[in-house]
């Protein structure tokens, strides 16, 4: 059986070095690096995973403002995503909040609204937090 190809989704890395440096980390891990632009929020994330049946959203949505970094993965196993995770601690570089897994669900979600669910939930989980 052939292993699926691991994708990883980068949006909204403001720090330069950052990014350069996580993107380096995923590509020597052999994960397939996806950066998503400023314009992204408005694509679903079947389409910007490159899956079947999916095509560019072509209709405008109003600005987005979304004030953290998501990363989002696709076709990893448990083991191998605390791998990832694992070894971006080691090298110093800051784990997103933000964090999805693509699911048979959300991949006909826009991007927009998986970073609104993402938010809501963090925002949701620092106020337990209290």
């Amino acid at each position: 059986m052939m292993k699926k190809e691991e994708k990883v989704l980068l949006y909204n890395f403001k720090d330069k070095d950052e990014f350069t440096a996580l993107k380096s980390l995923l590509e020597n891990m052999k994960i397939n690096v996806i950066s998503a632009d400023d314009t992204a929020y408005q694509q679903k994330v079947g389409y910007l995973f490159g899956l079947k049946g999916f095509s560019e959203n072509r209709s405008e949505e109003g600005d987005f403002a979304f004030n953290y970094e998501l990363m989002m993965f696709h076709n990893f196993t448990k083991s191998r995503l605390d791998a990832v995770l694992k070894k971006m601690r080691e090298q110093n570089l800051k784990v997103p909040v933000c964090k999805a897994v693509v699911t048979s669900f959300n991949r006909f979600w826009t991007l927009r609204r998986v970073c609104e669910a993402m938010e809501k939930e963090h925002l949701s989980m620092r106020k337990d937090e209290r």
